[in-house]
């Protein structure tokens, strides 16, 4: 009854367990982004991006600093170090802001800090196209009013996000003629504009027994009474309105960008949650209210799902489920082979949701959802849940004929095996131990899975010594032999495989040096394919997403854009392996809120390309096809990329496989290497594109001041730069209420006045003695070429490029790393990897160190228990066997080396000992009794050939439906797989032969 109430608890646990493609990891990156309006990369770099860097790069505990300063923007990324309590960082960035305040220009933005957040991308897209509204100018008005405040209230959505259609706006149209006539600044308008429309506080005043607060009220509730504000006013009682030398209108914005879903213009709604919350849930509830909205508005607009991530998250997880059930199946079956009984099969069968439900009661108390991760680990654990009850089982029917009474036969093996379990579930827990060291994202990642199987096994530990003996006390009461019918019961025959197992290690030990030399022969040709095994972060996912990134050259209008994406759209139109297209073309400067990779230039479009779920085209083969179909042309860059690399993506807020640094002081150095390194790189046919930082210009015109004149005429820079900014694009100086939606009020000149430069030169500002003075009597005009992006690691210039690749070439990636290696550069260059790469290497010594201190563990473990050094060492030499399987099976399967497969390696450190182990506790046992080391050899490996048999035969079988990768997301754990199951075959069938002979070995040098 103990156990069905923990199984009761554990049952109810689970609709508390959230469900997420990743764990929630808490990652030491900050980003600081500011605005500054109508500014140049080299203006945002030393007003903006310089002295945040500076300021915050003295903060305790970061690690890296990182600048980009391009067009109207600046981004600081601060990198801490992992362990850094990131609420403390982010009150420390707030205080050193504060600081500099003061020192940043006014037109400047309030510096905003966005914490990384791997899930702060949207889960959901829903596209909304008008139905009965009409004109789809009106569609983002009606879904900010009406519509987004449905989402916002569901419990978990952290954000909204409209993007595309039309944004209205109060447009304040100055003529510069009519100004210029009533002597009038725009700097001072803008002022005005902004100090009048506002509601004070002003006291309060008694109002009977009460006190009631007194309001100045100023704020424009109209554009009408906007154009009525006094400007200027005389005692006469002559006063100069706003409408007097300007229109006001309230109109759409010029658009910088908009959306389109499959070839249709659209206005796309984008959920972000909460951390921590459940996806599918969350999912689940945002439909329920999307169908409520569309019954609701159904008359104006239509709502449709584009996008929704709980549908990979459920279908991953449910392949991890039936995993789970496969992998029990096929372990039950090899049960069934070797013990030809239906009870003892039965027994550990049941031994399976006695330990995974307690198991889930823990879960829900360390917080860990289902993930991933976390049901990765299960997968990959349920195999070895059995290994103790194997054991517990095999020791109880060796005693079987020994007793009478059954409860002797089960006490005596249930202890005789304690020992050897508790080692085994021990050194496998063990090896997880070195995770909790690794500091770096990596360790965050795969806790949950270690937690997973470190508290699965532990259960089934305290299953194998409690719940089997008790569940076999019962059921064997009714045990009888297996029928000849069955045919499982003929597929193995115990004393035959005895047999020839005796006589091939009788062989063996007759030849025993030979067989040494063969074993270090096939350790050397393992080690030796290394180099040939693709190296990766993290493996590809398949999640049936392509993003293809299209780029004009600057200067290219959002016009020009949008006809050549509509071009693309049409001729993919047609293909049945598409079932839908998300365009986003040009940008919204509000997107950089959340991501500040998104690009805001109108000379650049993605296209969210999503597969459908007919046919078996991958996404890799597809791109092939669209490659073919949109061949390299002039003037146009395009890129496709599969949503393959999730993991990496998410962790390095990159998608470039391949990305390096070339860092330095001379701008103009780093501009010339790259472009050498270029022409290089362009040789290799398995690269498809390259990108250089350094590459992106575009031309500006540039005004220089004569300071003579500025000074004679009583000018400042301030006030003629905002003069020439109202002129062309225009400054918002307030906004007017309307419907509950602030519509921004925003200054500019009439366009016919201000849309060449020769009219520019025409524009007379007023100086300080009343004289209108031609803008190009003291200024000159110039035009010059000027970096489109400036990225700064620390106090250096960066150039970076982006090296897109061909899968198909298999070494691209060693061969890239190769030409950068040997490429001849001045000292003062530095060329380093970024991305995937510097990610891959950087975990690469924390996983050999996680390695090394696994061994170190698990030695001292077993010297612990065994009270020798010479047996620890013994059993640990079956953990180089494990190499011997695991290189040829990543090469014969087409895997790479990764982050998951290096976990493999760990995981199989703990499993391979564990058969040493066992055998030495019979060998010991038959030894003291039989006082001959040769008798006790043969005894002992008769006894322990089943209970080793059954224990690799359902790890391997339970992990086989996880190598097979036959679900969606299963990639993920298939390399570790891969490694664990032909690891463990050639570990397992190696060691019956070594593990024996070594001990035979040390025990006749005792005796002599």
């Amino acid at each position: 009854m103990v156990y069905a109430g923990f199984c009761l608890f554990g049952a109810i646990s689970i609709r508390d367990i959230p469900l997420s493609l990743l764990p929630n990891i808490d990652f030491p990156q900050l980003t600081i982004v500011t605005a500054f309006a109508n500014s140049s990369p080299e203006e945002v770099e030393n007003i903006i991006s310089k002295p945040i860097a500076q300021m915050t790069g003295t903060i305790q505990g970061v690690e890296k600093v990182e600048s980009i300063s391009r067009e109207g923007f600046s981004f600081v990324n601060l990198r801490f170090k992992t362990g850094t309590e990131m609420s403390y960082a982010l009150l420390e960035v707030r205080e050193k802001l504060d600081l500099i305040r003061d020192l940043l220009p006014t037109d400047a933005s309030k510096p905003l800090i966005s914490k990384f957040d791997p899930s702060k991308r949207a889960f959901m897209e829903i596209v909304f196209s008008p139905k009965g509204l009409g004109d789809q100018k009106k569609l983002r008005s009606f879904l900010r009013e009406s519509v987004k405040l449905y989402f916002e209230r569901i419990d978990g959505v952290a954000l909204v996000e409209i993007s595309g259609g039309f944004e209205k706006e109060i447009l304040v149209e100055i003529d510069p003629n009519r100004m210029s006539a009533y002597k009038i600044q725009p700097a001072d308008l803008r002022y005005l504009i902004s100090v009048n429309n506002k509601n004070y506080p002003a006291g309060q005043l008694p109002f009977g027994n009460k006190e009631l607060p007194v309001r100045m009220l100023g704020e424009f509730t109209s554009s009408l009474e906007l154009g009525n504000l006094i400007i200027r006013g005389d005692e006469n009682g002559a006063n100069t309105r706003l409408a007097d030398f300007s229109n006001i209108i309230e109109q759409y914005k010029d658009r910088k960008g908009f959306a389109k879903f499959n070839g249709e213009e659209a206005v796309i709604l984008s959920l972000y949650r909460e951390p921590g919350k459940n996806t599918v849930k969350l999912a689940k509830d945002v439909s329920v209210v999307l169908d409520q909205v569309n019954e609701a508005f159904g008359g104006e607009i239509q709502g449709v799902t584009s996008y929704d991530e709980s549908i990979f998250i459920k279908e991953s997880l449910n392949g991890l489920y039936m995993n789970l059930i496969l992998g029990a199946i096929l372990a039950y079956i090899a049960l069934l082979i070797i013990l030809k009984n239906y009870q003892s099969p039965t027994i550990l069968l049941c031994a399976i949701p006695v330990t995974l439900l307690p198991s889930f009661l823990v879960f829900r108390y360390l917080g860990i959802g289902f993930n991933m991760m976390s049901l990765g680990g299960l997968a990959l654990g349920i195999g070895m849940l059995f290994d103790s009850s194997n054991v517990v089982l095999s020791a109880i029917e060796r005693n079987l004929p020994r007793f009478k009474k059954l409860e002797d036969a089960i006490y005596t093996g249930t202890l005789e095996v304690f020992s050897s379990i508790f080692s085994a579930t021990a050194t496998t827990i063990i090896v997880f131990l070195p995770i909790g060291f690794i500091k770096s994202t990596l360790g965050m990642i795969f806790r949950e899975m270690a937690l997973s199987i470190v508290i699965t096994l532990s259960f089934s530990l305290l299953i194998a010594i409690t719940f089997i003996p008790l569940t076999a006390s019962f059921l064997y009461r009714f045990r009888k032999e297996g029928s000849s019918r069955n045919p499982f019961f003929y597929l193995y025959n115990e004393e035959a495989l005895v047999s020839l197992y005796h006589k091939m290690l009788g062989q063996v030990m007759d030849a025993r040096f030979t067989f040494f030399f063969f074993l270090f022969a096939l350790f050397a040709f393992s080690v030796s394919l290394v180099p040939f095994i693709e190296k990766e972060y993290m493996p590809k996912i398949d999640t049936g997403e392509i993003s293809v990134k299209v780029t004009l050259p600057q200067g290219s209008s959002l016009d020009t854009i949008s006809q050549y994406v509509q071009y693309m759209e049409d001729t993919i139109k047609g293909n049945k392996n598409i079932r839908s297209v998300i365009s986003k073309v040009g940008g919204e400067e509000e997107a950089l809120r959340l991501n500040p990779n998104a690009n805001t230039e109108p000379n650049r479009a993605e296209l969210t390309i999503l597969l459908g779920d007919e046919g078996n085209v991958t996404s890799e083969s597809l791109i092939k096809s669209l490659r073919e179909q949109f061949p390299k042309r002039e003037g146009v860059d395009i890129s496709f990329e599969s949503k393959d690399n999730i993991l990496g993506e998410l962790l390095s807020g990159k998608r470039e496989e391949v990305e390096y640094h070339i860092l330095g002081d001379d701008l103009q150095e780093l501009q010339e290497v790259g472009k050498s390194l270029k022409l290089r790189l362009q040789t290799n046919q398995g690269i498809t594109s390259i990108k250089l930082g350094t590459e992106n210009k575009t031309k500006e015109y540039q005004i220089n001041y004569d300071q003579i004149k500025m000074a004679k005429y009583g000018f400042t820079n301030a006030n003629v730069s905002t003069y020439v900014k109202i002129a062309l694009k225009g400054l918002v100086s307030s906004e007017i209420q309307s419907g509950g939606v602030g519509l921004p009020i925003r200054l500019s000149m009439k366009k016919q006045s201000s849309d060449s430069i020769d009219k520019i030169k025409q524009l007379t500002i007023l100086a300080p003695n009343g004289e209108n003075v031609y803008l190009d009597q003291f200024v000159n005009f110039k035009i010059k070429d000027t970096e489109a992006d400036i990225y700064r690691i620390g106090n250096q210039r960066v150039n970076e490029i982006n090296i897109g690749i061909d899968e198909s070439f298999r070494n691209i990636k060693r061969e890239i790393d190769t030409i950068i290696k040997n490429f001849k550069r001045n000292s003062n260059i530095q060329i380093r990897p970024s991305g995937e790469k510097e990610k891959l290497d950087e975990s690469l010594q924390e996983v050999f160190a996680a390695f090394l201190l696994a061994i170190l563990l698990i030695f001292m473990l077993l010297s612990g228990q065994f009270e020798s050094y010479r047996i620890s060492f013994v059993m640990l030499s079956t953990i180089p066997l494990i190499f011997i399987g695991t290189f040829p099976a990543l090469i014969i399967s087409g895997k790479s080396l990764n982050i998951s497969s290096f976990m493999g390696f760990i995981l199989l450190m703990g499993v391979v000992v564990d058969n040493a182990s066992l055998y030495y506790e019979y060998f010991h046992l038959f030894l003291d009794e039989l006082k001959d080391p040769e008798k006790a050899l043969y005894q002992a490996t008769k006894t322990v050939l089943r209970p080793i048999l059954m224990n690799n035969s359902t790890t391997i079988l339970g992990m086989l439906p996880i190598v097979l990768a036959l679900s969606k997301g299963s990639e993920f754990q298939a390399p570790l797989g891969i490694v664990v199951v032909f690891g463990l075959l050639t570990s397992v069938l190696l060691s019956l032969f070594v593990i024996p002979i070594l001990f035979y070995i040390l025990e006749r040098r005792k005796v002599n």
